[in-house]
């Protein structure tokens, strides 16, 4: 039986390490091998499946001992570089040479060598890194000037300053005592303006009357009050000496007294007499307001242009209008005097109400006050009690112009003269017309060429004649009872009529009489408690009047 035989394996080849394991060659199994075997005299070897060639690795070796030598030379050049054991470097200091005595002259740039700094000094203070570390670890604490096992003696004389003219005197004076003052608004002056009038700066003014205001209003401050102020002289911001107001108090009322005053910061606070801080005055309310002026153009005008509610000037025109002729008897020196605001007495207590009403023409005056009775009934008495109601008022119509007088006239239509029974006031068509005083209507509606008119009959002797109206007050018809003063219809131009105006008329029994030269019979007279209660009442109106301001002041101030 013939005789295979293998060729033998390499010595070198390692078993598994040449190959990697995902690579390796399968191994035969023996029936593989077997098929494969060669007769025995084949000379030529069979090449092993398992022989690997082995590998070369005299690279790398080269390489690690390269690396690590290089690494050795690096490391040396650093440490030697950076390490403590380096050897220390001149630290220099930037000194003048004239400062050390005894110092080298040919030192380059004034810069100072460690070495020479030390023959000086005895002593090198270390260079210290970002960390605070000191660079010199061979130099000792014991080396530093400052050490406290090393004292320094200062042995240099300090020279004296013989001379006066650097030294400053400065004499001090008795600060000036506070003054006291005490003055009067002037009209048309504000508290502003008088005390930077006294040397106040305007800042500390305005501080002061800030303080003020939440307390009682300043614009209320009528002129004439008697207003006490202390001042001081201190010294600013800025070291000058300046008028500063430490205290002011004046009487916003009867019986009331407001202080202000300054604490040690300069701020300023203020408060009512016997009062908490912050409370306010019971004048402080502008519920009241007084206006008083020239009649100048015309009444109504000049009532508008001072802020004067429409319904407070128809009010002071009906109250004259049973004694005055606003439209011949007024002129423009004349001058009037309002005082109104919420009511004092009455059921109301919201609608502000006419309180006083004045009337001077020519140098006459005439007042009267609102005052309601015990029965309940309002009206308006004079300085005696003496009620303003008459018969028959002599205005029915407020702001008016007389364009026609009673009597004779060339008709401005007809074109002819013809009797005038009444008198024709201008005034823009919507007007309201009241009746002239308390009765029956006889005529509510067209009556031929006066248009849409009114007659009223106020007893068996007076009548009443009211034409050319642009319509009827609501309620008003034949038969109905007015009130004196009760709003009966509007003016307009019904009729025969060249534009709007009131056509009145008053008869007496039966004729036309001049409506302006009637007189009328008073009203009321109050006596007795009634009289007394009224003359309390009058008083106390008075009182307020003298803190009132007028709407066109508050108007002002609400803009500033």
């Amino acid at each position: 039986m013939p005789r295979f035989t293998t060729a033998p394996r390499a010595a070198t080849a390692p078993r598994a390490a040449a190959v990697p394991r995902a690579a390796a060659v399968p191994r035969a199994s023996a029936a593989a091998l077997r098929a494969a075997a060669v007769p025995a005299s084949v000379t030529e070897p069979i090449p092993d499946p398992f022989q690997v060639e082995p590998a070369h690795h005299r690279w790398l070796l080269t390489t690690c001992v390269a690396g690590i030598a290089g690494s050795l030379v690096i490391g040396s050049a650093v440490l030697g570089i950076f390490g403590e054991n380096a050897a220390p470097r001149d630290a220099y200091a930037s000194v003048e040479k004239a400062s050390i005595a005894g110092f080298p002259a040919d030192a380059p740039g004034g810069l100072i060598g460690r070495k020479e700094l030390s023959a000086a000094y005895q002593a090198v203070v270390p260079e210290r890194d970002l960390n605070n570390a000191n660079l010199y670890p061979e130099i000792t604490s014991g080396d530093l000037p400052y050490s406290e096992d090393r004292p320094m003696t200062i042995d240099a004389d300090i020279d004296g300053v013989d001379s006066e003219e650097n030294i400053t005197t400065i004499t001090k004076q008795v600060p000036p005592e506070p003054t006291d003052e005490t003055f009067t608004l002037a009209k048309g002056q504000n508290l502003i303006g008088a005390l930077t009038d006294r040397g106040v700066s305007p800042d500390a003014a305005k501080a002061l009357v800030a303080a003020i205001d939440p307390i009682f209003p300043v614009n209320m401050i009528k002129q004439g009050t008697a207003i006490e102020l202390t001042l001081d002289r201190q010294i600013d911001f800025y070291g000058r000496e300046v008028t500063f107001p430490v205290e002011l108090s004046f009487e916003p009322g009867p019986k009331e007294t407001l202080t202000v005053e300054a604490d040690e910061d300069g701020r300023f606070q203020a408060a009512i007499e016997g009062a908490k801080a912050g409370t306010k005055s019971q004048y402080a309310q502008i519920n009241h307001f007084r206006t008083e002026a020239e009649v100048g153009s015309s009444l109504y005008g000049t009532a508008k242009d001072n802020k004067i509610p429409d319904y407070i000037i128809a009010e002071f025109t009906r109250i004259f209008s049973f004694d005055v002729d606003f439209q011949r008897q007024v002129k423009a020196s004349d001058s009037f005097e309002v005082f109104y605001g919420n009511p004092l007495t009455g059921s109301s207590s919201r609608r502000k109400v006419l309180h006083f009403a004045q009337l001077t023409l020519d140098g006459k005056t005439k007042t009267y006050y609102r005052y309601t009775t015990r029965d309940g009934q309002t009206d308006y008495f004079d300085e005696k009690g003496r009620s303003a109601q008459k018969s028959l008022l002599k205005t029915p119509v407020s702001g008016a112009r007389l364009t026609s007088g009673f009597g004779m006239r060339m008709h401005p239509l007809l074109g002819y003269s013809k009797m005038h029974a009444g008198v024709d006031f201008g005034v823009p068509q919507g007007t309201p017309i009241r009746a002239a005083g308390s009765g029956v209507v006889n005529i509510a509606g067209r009556h031929g060429a006066f248009g849409i008119a009114v007659e009223i009959k106020h007893n068996n002797r007076y009548e009443t004649l009211y034409a050319h109206m642009h319509k009827l007050a609501t309620g008003i018809r034949r038969g109905v009872k007015v009130n004196q003063g009760q709003i009966i219809g509007y003016v307009g131009s019904s009729g025969r009529s060249t534009g709007p105006h009131l056509h009145y008329e008053v008869h007496a029994n039966g004729r036309p009489v001049n409506p302006t030269r009637i007189n009328s019979a008073g009203g009321k007279q109050l006596g007795g408690k009634e009289l007394a209660k009224f003359n309390q009442m009058k008083q106390r109106v008075l009182a307020m009047m003298q803190q009132a301001p007028s709407p066109l002041q508050v108007a002002q101030a609400k803009q500033q």
